[in-house]
């Protein structure tokens, strides 16, 4: 998790200081358009919080006739008629209400038309952040933490960052100014008719809702911690669900799923109603404080001497008030809950990288493919090494089959020739250097790999071949299908290469997935190639076809071949048999059947035993 991982070793920090690296981050670069967003809402803010109090204590009056018209507009009306001039200032003064609203509605359209679009990119920003970082990340880091946590962290987290950086900024603006608006009214008719007393009674009154506001806001962050763990539990239930709907149907296993996910939501719901809870605790206490003011605010009214009309404005005023500071507090709160996702996001933005491309890589022209391992140690963690000691050199143009029971360190050995994970002692060497001192790009194009699942994605049968190189022509991808046997199953329907292939490679048999994972290799042409399995998911017919292909594929280049059937690897020119982590034979089949004991048995075990093609090799 996220949290647990990180939580205690950053010092928490303020939230002004929050809000500073997340401006810095996101939103300076927007600015300009950000200023206007602000312009627009504070002109809105301003119009609610002076204009329509002071509206209703001026114009009003004129309406009722407890007013006359002010002495500068007197001349508007010289020698009108009595009735005429009541009509028309009524009018006016009707026409006055919808015009400021409209006004108003106006400029605070624009403000959430451009906070939104502004968050739109802030998002966009912080997903891709997000998402390429964890392109950069090593598998090590990716085997930590599950696919249903960086789920959660590309998706929900970042939604909540995005959404709590522009509800912040854009209050942080319009409702300071909104109260200061109002307070303005409140001070123009404090003074204007003796209330001070009743005015600083208010702000006294307002200074008490700040402890509270802080306490609610720490009760949250708890609650948001479970919450955000909640999301990323279900997302990776339901992940792991739908990747393994076979094995589910084959071993009835629905009502356990959902036993597991009602188990999960209720928790995550739990975390969510406390969250609300705490959150919508605030409201009412504000509520309660403002009304007290209100009450305050009517008996001094009263007492002064204040008009109905008079004492209506400064209610609106207050209100004005009250609910900038209920908007400021969830403010404090809201940077808060913000905080929690955005050291979730920092967990993936400050990942340590172990496999960072040196800061001066090799660049060769032609790689051979020379392999060479040197006393080399491997563990995924401290406590299981894998591979110990493992010293071999296979020269280029070697066809090599690795072959040894479950769990002895073949596909590790894999691993490190890809330099998927890094060896934790000893060195391992493409052409005499190190595989450490060639860029990701250069190493990875000398190597062509074709696992045992090869994973395709939604697109063409062309543009998943195309993976292979993508600058190759149309003519180039086909013909790597045709060398392996692509074309059986492509020739079938009429769109040919341009055949939709769904998620995970809906839509071709596990035969036909494998096919065009060779013909990626084929159209790679990489100097090294890697055969994982490559041959597991074919029928005894195909596997032939495509084993002659794979022959002339593997014609001067260094070759390494796991496979579980013995027939696979018969044109191997060198045989490494692993076991425990070591390599404990070396040589030809003829060879390691009359002096290796494990390699015999597990030969044996296969021909004696057909059926038994699964053996562990």
């Amino acid at each position: 998790m996220f949290f647990s991982k990180r939580s205690g070793k950053k010092k928490s920090i303020s939230a002004f200081s929050l809000y500073a690296r997340l401006w810095r981050r996101y939103l300076a670069p927007h600015k300009c358009l950000l200023f206007l967003a602000v312009l627009c809402g504070g002109v809105a803010a301003v119009t609610a919080g002076f204009g329509l109090p002071m509206m209703m204590a001026k114009v009003f009056p004129i309406v009722f006739g407890e007013a006359a018209l002010p002495e500068c507009l007197q001349f508007l009306v010289e020698g009108w008629e009595l009735e005429s001039v009541s009509k028309t200032t009524m009018w006016i003064a009707a026409a006055s209400m919808p015009l400021l609203m409209l006004f108003r509605g106006i400029f605070a359209f624009s403000n959430t038309y451009i906070i939104n679009r502004i968050g739109l990119r802030v998002l966009e920003k912080i997903r891709l952040q997000v998402f390429a970082r964890l392109q950069e990340l090593p598998l090590a880091y990716h085997d930590k933490i599950g696919r249903g946590e960086s789920l959660s962290c590309v998706i929900y987290y970042t939604q909540g960052v995005q959404s709590g950086l522009l509800s912040v900024t854009n209050d942080l603006v319009i409702q300071p100014l909104t109260l200061v608006s109002a307070l303005g009214f409140l001070l123009y008719q404090a003074f204007t008719h003796s209330e001070v007393p009743m005015l600083l009674v208010n702000i006294l009154i307002v200074a008490m809702c700040v402890p509270a506001i802080k306490y609610v806001g720490r009760r949250m962050i708890d609650r948001m911690k479970s919450m955000l763990v909640g999301i990323g539990a279900i997302t990776s239930t339901v992940q792991e669900n739908l990747s393994a709907q076979r094995d589910i149907r084959a071993f009835c296993l629905e009502e356990q799923q959902c036993s597991l996910l009602r188990r999960q939501i209720r928790e995550l719901l739990n975390s969510i109603l406390k969250l609300n809870a705490w959150q919508q605790a605030l409201t009412p206490f504000l509520e309660i404080v403002s009304v007290l003011a209100l009450s305050f605010s009517l008996y001094m009214g009263v007492r002064g001497g204040l008009t109905l009309t008079q004492f209506t404005a400064i209610a609106l005023a207050l209100y004005y008030c009250y609910e900038p500071i209920k908007r400021l507090g969830n403010v404090h709160n809201t940077l808060a809950v913000t905080g929690v996702a955005m050291q979730a996001i920092d967990a993936v933005l400050d990942a340590k990288d172990e496999l960072v491309d040196p800061v001066s890589p090799v660049e060769m022209g032609k790689i051979k493919g020379g392999v060479e391992f040197s006393h080399v140690d491997f563990s995924y963690n401290a406590d299981n090494p894998v591979l110990h000691d493992v010293s071999v050199h296979v020269p280029a143009g070697q066809i090599v089959a690795l072959v040894g029971p479950s769990g002895s360190g073949k596909t590790t050995f894999i691993n490190l020739v890809c330099r998927f994970y890094d060896a934790c002692a000893g060195t391992v060497k493409i052409d005499g250097v190190n595989v450490k001192d060639f860029s990701k790009k250069t190493r990875m194009r000398a190597i062509a790999l074709v696992s045992q699942s090869p994973i395709l994605f939604r697109g063409t049968i062309r543009d998943n071949i195309r993976i292979g190189r993508p600058d190759a022509s149309d003519a180039e991808i086909e013909n790597a299908g045709s060398s392996a046997f692509v074309d059986e199953f492509v020739r079938e329907r009429a769109e040919g290469y341009e055949r939709q292939i769904g998620e995970g490679g809906e839509g071709v048999s596990g035969g036909q997935r494998q096919r065009i994972a060779i013909a990626r290799a084929f159209l790679k042409d990489a100097p090294i190639l890697i055969l994982d399995e490559a041959t597991a998911s074919l029928d005894m017919l195909s596997e032939e076809k495509i084993q002659n292909s794979l022959n002339s594929l593997m014609t001067q280049r260094t070759t390494f071949i796991i496979a579980h059937r013995f027939s696979t690897i018969r044109k191997a020119n060198r045989i490494l048999v692993f076991d425990a982590g070591k390599i404990v034979a070396d040589g030809t089949h003829e060879q390691l059947y009359a002096t290796s004991p494990l390699y015999k048995h597990l030969y044996d075990e296969q021909v004696e035993n057909p059926a038994k093609k699964e053996v562990a090799i």
